[in-house]
This record gives structure tokens, sequence and C-alpha cells, in this order.
């Protein structure tokens, strides 16, 4: 069983036995008031009382039961002692914040008060059997009293035993007897005065007593208080003062500053159990400098703890202490959980961060197997050794990288004097590898080099035998082991234990850490510096920054050589380029670029095979143009025919990137190109994209029978400086074409706009009492919209056959002086489109319109005809919206339909209304069998009819507000005086002041004001 359950039970048992015991004894004899104030004031001093140990609280409650037990009789004195205990041993944990746990709520509250009672009862029993004579108070005090200390202190002996063995017991006692004769002992006699004054004088001195008896517990709380506050400060001071001239004469040495500091905290706290370690300022590595554990000192411990890790993280992470008094209780409660795994695991610690500026540079732990062994005093004093600590730990810390890095200074300029003078790039890698091995003791060292395909392929190494030959033969892809992840990321990979990281290809079984850096010339990364080491954790900081100066000066050196190569390749890459451009000049068109363009690279770069495909945006395509290498029948089936970009990814992922891409051992790979690998087979391809200002405007594709062939830098610059020219000669070709094309659809649409210009009236009808205007605008060459007039024979078929024959005999003409008895059937529509689609539209709606209405029809039967042949001959997805009206001059009767269009405006010249005219009904083209409805309305003398199209209400102006039906109306309001044509002007004046630029959309009007009277 634990200790815990022992403590628990035995709690339990005694307080069970001493409160049997109490009310075995009778105790509510006494009067109730007299046992509520003693058990009152009992609370009262002993919530006064003085705790300077965490165990126990020290008071003058002792007096008081003892005066009680004196007075009332051993029952109600233990009664008022074992209430009062249980009460205040329940507020205790709230008090004085400790954990809600059964032990502190219930176990030892009722030990407390059943101790009590059994101390009281066992005094009283005594005392009756010895001294009979209960008058004789002083003697009968000494038995009592004699009791009531040996019972209550023999009880805390008994729990600090179980609680924590013969250590706690003896540490309990050390701590506790001196407040405990001094506070709880020597005023016991004081209960025999108690006694004496309630059972002899009235109630109101007992009540001065009493008062008398709390002020002199207050007073000697606050005494003693005090004076363990001096006593403590001095003690603290002294403390500190011995610790800062020990720091202050102490080397500047990290290791013996840890000493330094675990000895100076071995005076403060137990450090039976301590920890303190350093972090590293650049990664999460965390050396142990000072380790004990059960006072056995073990060797420094090198670990990886990220930022706010278990409980040193957390304060590595927030830069505050921690002082936890029980973790089986807070562990709830922590700010952050252990990291340890232990099956005996501390029960109590503080933990103290090491400061220096703002930054955490370390951590102090001491810990405990026993629940609260430190308190806040050991915390404050252990944090003020820490602060002056880290400040003397920083300084020599920087001291120490100060020499070491002048050092590694001296040694990196002495290799960088040697390597600058090496040009030649074969020799100089090896002597590189060899220096640093001499001057800095690496070993291995290696470099890789990035190839433009993105490997790493080795170059020089101080490996020997077998090591160096399985070196040669490696080539690590983009991205692959620890020198590749290193290449990628352009920054240097440390890596402490390569056991325990996936990245590592294990190639040497001796190898245990490894540390590669980049070499970076400018922005691009070339290479590859690698040290490895057989020992966990070698390589810290400072070898990163040996490394990294010395990779920047192995970059300068490594391209300096490269320059002097490349100075003898760079006049015949230069005079290639000469003959591709001369070439390419030569071709005026297309047709005699495209063979100039697969020809050059074979005969300039040796490939078997080249093609040139053009990329089509639109469908994501790509389309062959021209090819060299192929046969007659080879290349009428690849020329000209297209494939998706998703049937060839290499193509693909050459445009996404626009960079030259390279396919070795394609007869493996064919699934990446098909269209050209399946029907041509090859062994290489090498994919080049034809790009202009930043446009993908196709693929130049070079094809080679061999596969595996690694080509050199200069090829590959060569093949881009070839595809630069190439793409800048397609896009001019292409420029040119496009704009041939260009020009002949201008050509088109200018005709086109006159057929439709042609097929609008020429002028409007001339009627005798009738004012009439149109305008029509296209937004652009050609529109949607149009308005139409033509001669209809009168309602009365019989009335004028005659007339109706010449009427249509001569419908075709521009300008007419119609018979007064004639009608007038005109239209205003607008398509759902614009430009040429819509033009066409119109065209065939305004043949099918006229044809439906020139036998006389009524507007809705002629429309609803209309609408039928619009439907059946049209398999497009556009409609028209029309207002047809029939006028019969001399009635001044108008019938109309509205077909989803815009609703005229008829203005009355009598009041100055104006009335939307409009009729129910759907568009034309949209369903077969349309319901059209029919109207008629009257001009009087002076109204004005404006038909318009939605370009007119629906144009906006630069803050995107629409013209409207309401400015329409103002305009019409302002000018219905004025003739048609006028009205007309009036409006297209108010709508280019609104809008301020031309119309968006397509805007016909058509105006018909009745100026007269119609005469017969």
């Amino acid at each position: 069983m634990k200790r815990t359950s022992w403590l628990n039970l035995y709690c339990v048992g005694l307080g069970l036995l001493g409160w049997a015991w109490l009310l075995a004894s009778r105790p509510f004899a006494a009067p109730p008031a007299i046992v509520l104030f003693f058990t009152m004031l009992a609370l009262l001093v002993e919530s006064a009382g003085l705790r300077l140990t965490v165990s126990d609280a020290h008071s003058l409650v002792g007096v008081v039961v003892l005066s009680a037990a004196l007075a009332l009789g051993p029952p109600a004195g233990a009664l008022v002692a074992a209430t009062a205990a249980l009460i205040f041993g329940m507020l205790l944990p709230l008090i004085y914040g400790r954990p809600h746990t059964f032990y502190l709520l219930v176990a030892r509250p009722l030990l407390r008060s059943g101790a009590r009672a059994i101390a009281i009862l066992l005094g009283g029993a005594l005392a009756d059997m010895l001294i009979p004579d209960r008058a004789n108070l002083l003697a009968r005090l000494v038995i009592v009293a004699a009791c009531f200390v040996l019972v209550v202190q023999g009880n805390r002996a008994t729990r600090e035993l179980l609680q924590g063995g013969r250590t706690g017991l003896i540490t309990w006692f050390r701590s506790s007897w001196r407040p405990a004769l001094g506070t709880e002992l020597a005023p016991l006699p004081l209960a025999a005065l108690g006694a004496a004054i309630y059972l002899r004088l009235d109630l109101l001195y007992v009540v001065i007593s009493a008062a008398a008896l709390l002020a002199g517990s207050l007073s000697v709380r606050r005494a003693a208080l005090n004076l363990l506050r001096q006593r403590r400060s001095v003690r603290e001071l002294a403390q500190l003062n011995e610790v800062s001239r020990a720091i202050i004469r102490a080397e500047l040495n990290a290791e013996a500053l840890c000493e330094l500091i675990y000895r100076e905290a071995s005076k403060v706290v137990d450090t039976s159990s301590f920890h303190l370690g350093l972090f590293d300022p650049e990664s999460d590595r965390y050396t142990l400098m000072v380790r004990v554990q059960d006072r056995v000192r073990l060797p420094p411990l090198v670990v990886d703890l990220p930022s706010g890790d278990g409980i040193v993280g957390w304060m590595r992470e927030t830069g505050r202490a921690l002082l936890v008094e029980d973790f089986l209780e807070e562990m709830e409660r922590l700010p952050a959980r252990p990291r340890y795994q232990s099956e005996h695991p501390p029960r109590s610690g503080i933990y103290v961060p090491l400061i220096a500026g703002e930054a955490v540079i370390g951590s102090i732990s001491v810990q405990s197997y026993r629940p609260g062994t430190f308190g806040t005093d050991d915390m404050r004093l252990l944090s003020l050794i820490a602060d002056q600590a880290a400040i003397a730990i920083s300084k020599a810390r920087a001291f120490a990288e100060a020499r070491q890095r002048a050092l590694q200074l001296q040694a990196i300029h002495e290799v960088s004097e040697r390597i600058s003078a090496i040009l030649d790039l074969d020799a100089l890698l090896p002597s590189v590898v060899q220096l640093i091995r001499e001057r800095f003791g690496y070993h291995p060292v290696h470099i890789f080099t990035l190839e433009p395909g993105g490997d790493l392929v080795f170059r020089a190494s101080t490996a020997q035998g077998d090591a160096l030959d399985r070196l040669r033969q490696l080539t690590l892809h983009q991205g692959s082991g620890i020198v590749g992840a290193a290449a990628v990321s352009e920054a240097p990979v440390l890596v402490s234990d390569v056991r325990h990281d996936a990245r590592y290809i294990g190639d040497d079984w001796h190898t245990l850490s490894e540390l590669a850096v980049p070499l970076r010339f400018g922005d691009q990364t070339i290479g590859v510096l690698d040290v490895q080491s057989a020992e966990v954790g070698r390589f810290d900081q400072s070898d990163l920054f040996v490394m990294r100066t010395l990779a920047d000066q192995i970059a300068v050196a490594i391209e300096s050589a490269r320059a002097f190569t490349a100075q003898r390749e760079e006049a015949w890459t230069l005079n290639s380029l000469l003959q591709v451009a001369e070439n390419i000049a030569q071709a005026s068109t297309l047709d005699e670029l495209l063979p100039a363009i697969v020809r050059l690279p074979p005969l300039l770069l040796g490939c078997d095979r080249c093609y040139c495909l053009i990329w089509n945006r639109e469908h994501a395509s790509f389309t062959p143009l021209a090819a060299y290498g192929l046969t007659p029948a080879q290349r009428a089936a690849f020329v000209g025919v297209s494939f998706e970009e998703n049937d060839a990814p290499l193509l693909a992922e050459a445009r996404r990137s626009t960079s030259l891409l390279e396919l070795d051992n394609a007869a493996e790979r064919h699934y990446m190109c098909p269209p050209i690998l399946e029907p041509f087979g090859g062994g290489a391809l090498l994919a080049l994209p034809l790009t202009a200002r930043g446009a993908v405007l196709g693929m130049l594709v070079a094809d080679y029978d061999r596969p595996n062939r690694r080509r050199s830098p200069r090829e590959l610059t060569l093949y881009s400086g070839i595809a630069n020219q190439i793409a800048g000669a397609l896009e001019n070709a292409l420029l040119a074409r496009e704009a041939a094309e260009a020009a002949r659809l201008d050509e088109e649409l200018r005709l086109a706009r006159e057929i439709q210009t042609a097929l609008l009236p020429a002028d409007v009808p001339n009627l005798p009492g009738w004012d009439i205007a149109a305008d029509w605008r296209s937004a652009r060459l050609v529109g949607g919209d149009f308005y139409d007039f033509w001669r209809l024979p009168p309602r009365d078929e019989t009335r004028r056959l005659k007339d109706a024959s010449a009427a249509s005999s001569a419908s075709d003409s521009a300008a007419l002086l119609l018979p007064a008895a004639l009608d007038l059937g005109f239209v205003v529509a607008d398509v759902s489109d614009k430009g040429i689609p819509a033009a066409m539209f119109m065209t065939l709606s305004r043949s099918l319109v006229r044809a439906a209405a020139l036998d006389g029809s009524s507007p809705s039967v002629a429309l609803g005809r209309a609408n039928r042949w619009i439907t059946r001959d049209s398999d497009s997805a556009m409609f028209v919206t029309l207002f047809y009206g029939v006028l019969e001059p001399g009635s001044a009767t108008l019938r109309f339909t509205c077909a989803g269009h815009n609703p005229p405006l008829l203005f009355r010249a009598a009041d100055g209304s104006v009335a939307e005219i409009t009729t129910p009904g759907m568009a034309l083209g949209v369903i077969e069998e349309a319901i059209l409805g029919e109207a008629e309305v009257t001009l009087e003398l002076g109204d004005v009819l404006v038909c318009y199209t939605d370009g007119l209400t629906e144009a906006i102006n630069g803050e995107d507000e629409a013209f409207g039906v309401p400015r329409l109306i103002e305009v019409i309001g302002a000018h219905h005086a004025e003739s048609a044509a006028a009205i007309v002007g009036a409006i297209n004046a108010g709508l280019l002041s609104f809008t301020e630029r031309p119309p968006f959309d397509d805007l016909t009007l058509v105006v018909i004001k009745r100026a007269d009277a119609p005469t017969a």
C-alpha cells in the first residue's frame, strides 16, 4: 500500500476514534451558548496563528480549549477543541490555496479534530483520577496540558513519519520544535487564568480576556513574521553576496561557471536532484552541463528540445519560473507537462530560467521525491542566483566564440589564398577537400556539383579505397539524401544523429553525424560541401560558421574556374548563334521559316530528328508545323495533326515551367511523350519552350537515338539561344499572319455593315399630318438592332384593293408619299447579341417579320406567324424582342403588339402625361407557339410616340448610373413641341451628355408625332 493510502487510513481511523469517544462522553451538558462562544474564540485565535512551516500552523488555540476544559469540563472542552479543529482544518486549504484533495479537505481535518478530542478527554480522565478536586485548576491544568501536548505533537510526528518517512520526520522536527515550544506550549498556563475568570467573574471579564487573548495572538503573529522576514532577508543578502563574489572571481568559462552555480545553489536548496542546462541560441539543442540524480553526478547530455516542449521548453518560450509543490495534485493545472518518463518521478520541484537580456539561455531544475519540499522563498533565491549566473554565462560564451572565431577566420584566410590560385576545375576540387581536412580536421569531406538537370554529381573527397569508389559512382537526384536536401532548400542541413533522420543515405555505417552546406554563387546553388563524423553531435554552430564561410570561398573559386573554361567555348557558341540568326533572317514567310527552324539543331548540335510544334491555348493542344529527319510518310502522318497537352506530359511540364527539359532513356518512359516516341522511337528527348514576351508560342523538340547522353552546359546554352531566336522569328511570322487575317476580317466587316445598312430604310415615310424620324447606331461595325416601315392594306380588305395592290408593288421604295387611307406598318427590334451573329440573325428576323406582316394581318397574328418561322428556321440560341405597330393615318389609330420589347413612350400633348404602351408577350425565337397580345391607341394632335431599344435606357455613365426611362421622359417633355427629327436629336444629345462616351450597346430610335389633323 502506498504512503498516501496509509496516511489517509491513519487520519480517518484516529479521527473517528476521537469523535466516537467524544460523543460517548456526553459533551452537550454545558450551556450551548458558552460552548459556541469558546468554539468561535478558538476559531478566531487559530486563524490568527502563524505558519512557519509547510506542515502546521502554530497558534494560542491550546489556551482556549484548555480553558474550556477546565471551566466547562473535559467533555465540553473536547467538543470545543474538536469542532474548532474540524472547521478550521477544512478551511485551511482554502485559506492557503492548497489543492482540494481528500487528504487536505477530509482526512487531515478529521485527524486534527479527533486527536484534540482524545487529548482533552484523556487529560480530563487522568485529572479526575489523580486530582478529584475540580477547584484545583492549576494542578488539573498541568495534567491536561501534558496530555494535550503529548497527544497533539505525537500525532503530528506520526503523520510526518507516514507521509515523508524518517527524513520527513527529522525535517519536520528541526523546523517545528522552536515555534511549537514558543507559540503553543509556553502560553498554556494562561488557560488556568482563563478558567478562573470564567468561574469567578462575570461575562464582561470573560469577553475582555478573550479579546486580550485574540489581540495577543495577532501581536505574536506579527512579531514572529517580522522577525522571520528580517532573518530571511539577512540570510538571502549574505548568500547573494557570496554568490556574486564567487561569480565575479570565476574565470570566463561556461563549464566552470555551471559548476559554480551548482555549488552555490546547494547552499540554498536541496540539490540531490539538480539539472543545469544551456540552450543552443540557433537551434533546439539543449545541453545539460550539470546533471545530478539522487546525489549521483552524471555526464553531460545533449538532447533536442523544441521550444514549448515540456516544462523546460515552456520556460524557454515564456521566460517564467515555476514552483511545483506536488506533481500528483497539480499535474492538471501545470502550464506544461514534464517531458521525462520514470517509474519513480519527482513529487515537487523548482524550475528557473537563465535569462540574459531578453533571451533565455538555459535553465535550472531542482527536484525532490517528497511533496512540498520547496517554497516560494527557495524559488526567489534560486531566481536571483540564476539572474547573475545568466549574465556571466552569456559573457563567457561570447568570449569563447570570439576567440574561436578569430582562429577559424585565420585558417579560412589561408585556405582561401591557396584555392584562389587554381583555375583548373578538375585540380581545384581535390585540393579543396584536402586543405579542409588539414586545417580543420574534418574527415571525410565531400564536394558535389549541381548539374543543370538538377542532379548532384560527386567531384572530390578525402575518402579512400572502396568508399571513394562508391562515391565516384554516386549521383544524387534532386532532394535525395542530406546533401540533396541542402541543395533543394538552399540552406545548410545539420544532423546531429543520422540514425534518426530519414533523409540519410547509409553508404558508410561509421557515419553518425553530418553537415551539408550549399555552395552558392550569387543567388544560385552550384553544389554542396559535405562533412561527416563518426561521433554523435560532432557539429555545432561554430562548425556551421566555418563551413558556410568556406562554402562561399569555394563557390567563388569554382565559378572562376568555370568562367575560365567558358571563355574558350564562348566564341564557338557565338559563331553558331550568328549562323542561326543569318538563316532565320533569310526567311520572309512562315512557310519559309519552318523548314529552317527544324534543320538548324541537327546541323549545329547533332540531334537525329527535330520537330517544331505550335501551342493552341484555347484547345490546350500542340500542333506539329514542321519536322526534320522523318520519312515522307511519317511527316505526312505527323505534321498538322494536333494532340492534347495532357497526352504529352513532358511538353506540358516544359510549357508550364517555360524551361528546357530533358528526357533520358526515353524508351523506358515513352508515356512522357507518346505522340513523338511511339511512332518514331528515340532514346532521348530535349523539349525547349519557344517563349516570346512571357508567352509560350510553341515547342522545339530535339530527338536523339542514343539514350542517356549527357549534354554539356555549352550545348544546353546553345539550345536555349537557338530557341530564343526561333521564338522571336516565329512570333514575327505569326503576328504577320494574324495581321493579314485581321485586315481581311476588317474588310469583311465593313462590307457586312454596308449590306446591313442597305437593309434599313434609307428614309422615313412622308405622311400628311404626321412627322416621323428614326435613328440607328451600332456599338460595333455590325449590330443586332433594326427598324423598318412598310405599307399595308387597310383593315377593310374590300375597301382599297387597287391601292393595296399598288402598295404591294412599291414596298421597296425609299421615301413614299402614301395615300392617307393606307396603313403604315413599322417595327423596332433588338436581337439578343452583338456583332456578326446578331447582324445575321437581324437579317433573318427582318425578312421573316416583313413577310409575315405584308398581307395586312393584325400585329399579333403577323408576329405569331413570324415567330413560328424564326423558331423553325434558326438553330441558334438567339431571340429578338420587337415592337410592331400599324398606324391608320386617317383615324390616327395605332394597333400594336409588344413582343418582350421595351414599351414605347406615348406623350400626350393635352396634359403633358407620358404612358408606356405595351401588350403581353415574349420575345420571338424562344418557343414556337408564343402567345402575343394586341392593343390599340389613338394619337391626338401634338402627341409623340417614341419607340426605342434598351441601348438607350441602359446606357451608363462613369458612376455606373443608367440613363433610364425617367431621363428619357424628361427629354421628351422638354422637346415635344419640336419636330420628330429635333426630338431624336435632343435624345441623342442628352444621352451623350450623360454618358460622355460612345454607346456600348446597339441603339435604335423611331419617333412618330401627329402634327396636323388628317384630311380625307
